[in-house]
């Protein structure tokens, strides 16, 4: 793995490679309170792809905003735009995992020149909130936001005992999530703690509506490769919204296969098979 800094929307944010040398070049998008490590199992089985991941800000080794702003969903967007552009590239595949497949299906949308292929682990757009949800959500975010001050991280005094416990909240065996957890821990007197930004727990201030993202998804003119676990986040009455937006992509394969939200951790090499097929 090459690791490297690039400044993107006033954010130093870490950028990692593997396969320098593939024939398909992959821009990879980790999900919410994850990190690029995401990938590297996958990595390990698609020698013939080129593939550039990048921690978000606040996540991972990049850095967290400055004090004072939030982390909007949205604004990932643009610092996607802005990656692309630093690369020189006229044209990408994109792959993202859970908020990383959300942000890369609005940029298919807004950008669907630039996006050669769309392929999404555990997503199809992001979540959404009703209208009469307004006034909840901000009142909360604002909440959440104050508390922020008298909060503090846990501390871990292992390695194993942060490790375990991010197992159980993912549903994942521990050895198939320890190269997400060691980039996402810091040392700190005591033990260990997470680096993410406290900032990124805070609640959503205002959510896209339901409509607003199908007529995004709607845009989409490239091919849309959907990998999705039967016990995911997608299966259920409660994403049936989700499973409801399928038909509004022009071009889509989906691969419906056993795994949980993280099932590229679970089942890498067969996930692999899947993106070097859907790329050729």
């Amino acid at each position: 793995m090459i690791e490297y800094k690039i400044r993107l929307s006033s954010c130093e944010c870490s950028i990692a490679e593997w396969n320098p040398d593939g024939k398909h070049l992959v821009l990879a998008l980790h999900g919410w309170l994850d990190n690029l490590a995401t990938f590297e199992k996958l990595a390990k089985y698609l020698d013939d792809v080129r593939i550039i991941a990048i921690d978000l800000p606040g996540h991972g080794h990049s850095e967290h905003l400055s004090e004072g702003r939030v982390y909007h969903f949205i604004d990932s967007v643009f610092i996607l735009d802005d990656l692309i552009e630093h690369l020189q590239l006229d044209s990408v595949n994109l792959l993202g995992h859970s908020m990383g497949g959300a942000i890369a299906s609005i940029y298919a949308a807004i950008q669907p020149l630039r996006v050669n292929k769309l392929l999404l682990i555990e997503a199809i757009g992001p979540v959404t909130g009703p209208a009469s949800q307004t006034l909840e959500s901000l009142t909360k975010a604002v909440s959440s936001r104050r508390a922020l001050k008298d909060k503090r991280k846990p501390v871990y005094s292992t390695f194993e005992g942060a490790l375990m416990a991010r197992a159980e909240v993912s549903k994942i065996a521990p050895n198939l999530i320890k190269p997400l957890v060691e980039r996402a821990l810091t040392k700190v007197d005591g033990g260990y703690t997470w680096r993410a930004d406290s900032r990124l727990r805070t609640p959503s201030a205002i959510r896209m509506s339901e409509q607003q993202v199908r007529d995004l998804l709607a845009a989409i003119t490239s091919p849309v490769l959907l990998i999705e676990g039967e016990s995911g986040m997608l299966r259920g009455k409660q994403a049936q919204h989700i499973q409801d937006r399928k038909p509004l992509l022009n071009d889509l394969s989906i691969h419906l296969m056993k795994g949980g939200h993280h099932l590229h951790l679970e089942y890498p090499e067969t996930i692999a098979k899947q993106i070097s097929a859907f790329l050729k």
